[in-house]
């Protein structure tokens, strides 16, 4: 009887162990994990987002702590008629009101598949902060209720592809109407044009706009509507989150492409 009480309390002390072990390991492998800062010297020029973008991307890849923990991407935001609306967009004439872009880019940097981390947004254009949480950009930045003129869909890039892939020697920027005398529409960023490894060695200077396309079959990365690209982003432990519908959308409809 004593043998068999002993072994008992033996058999009881190795299950604690293991529960106990097992607790650790869980507590182990679901960190609650600080997303980056803006780096001190990150470059940011106004209306070049896609050029911002790119630099603050070169800087997390290529920093091992970083590239290490996350999944970073570009994302680019248009629709086939170029004109999407974005909420809490510093660039808009009112505070409830939204900002036209013929396309926008962000970063969002998303840890693996299956993690309870939430994905973080980069936006240099956003009143909401930076970085800011997947699931809060994506309530505050978007409407479901716009009209489909209006409505998002998304172009995501891995990183890596857009720091090869992409080039720009910001003709899209030129002014068209001053032909005899060549102008740009904004001042234009304090370094050189873009252009990634794989653009250099095929002599591509610019393909911005294989990026901005929303055809699926066009560009890199792949292409996601409003109602599928918070599933790519969204943790497992994140909440099913829809851009809330803005009070004011009726007033602004009749002068939307005015705003920006």
């Amino acid at each position: 009887m004593q043998r068999k009480k002993e072994n008992a309390i033996q058999s009881w002390s190795w299950l604690t162990h293991i529960m106990i072990t097992g607790l650790a390991m869980l507590s182990t492998t679901s960190p609650t994990v600080t997303p980056p800062a803006l780096p001190q010297d990150a470059v940011y020029t106004s209306h070049y987002c896609e050029e911002n973008v790119y630099l603050l991307i070169q800087s997390f890849f290529h920093n091992p702590s970083i590239s290490e923990i996350w999944d970073i991407f570009a994302v680019f935001i248009s629709n086939h008629a170029r004109t999407v609306a974005l909420w809490n967009q510093k660039l808009s004439n009112k505070l409830d009101w939204p900002v036209i872009w013929d396309y926008h880019v962000i970063a969002v940097l998303r840890a693996p598949k299956g993690s309870s981390i939430q994905s973080w947004v980069y936006d240099f254009d956003t009143h909401l902060g930076m970085p800011v949480t997947w699931n809060s950009y994506f309530s505050e930045t978007f409407s479901m209720t716009v009209p489909e003129a209006f409505q998002s869909t998304f172009r995501v890039v891995p990183a890596e592809v857009y720091l090869d892939h992409f080039a720009s020697d910001r003709s899209h920027m030129l002014d068209t109407k001053s032909a005899c005398n060549p102008s740009y529409l904004k001042p234009l960023p304090p370094y050189p044009p873009l252009q990634g490894s794989f653009c250099i060695k095929h002599a591509v200077t610019h393909n911005l706009m294989d990026f901005v396309s929303m055809h699926p079959s066009d560009g890199y990365g792949d292409v996601f509507g409003i109602r599928t690209i918070h599933d790519f982003f969204a943790s497992e432990m994140d909440d099913t989150t829809k851009p809330k519908p803005t009070a004011t959308l009726q007033e602004t409809y009749s002068t939307l492409l005015g705003v920006a």
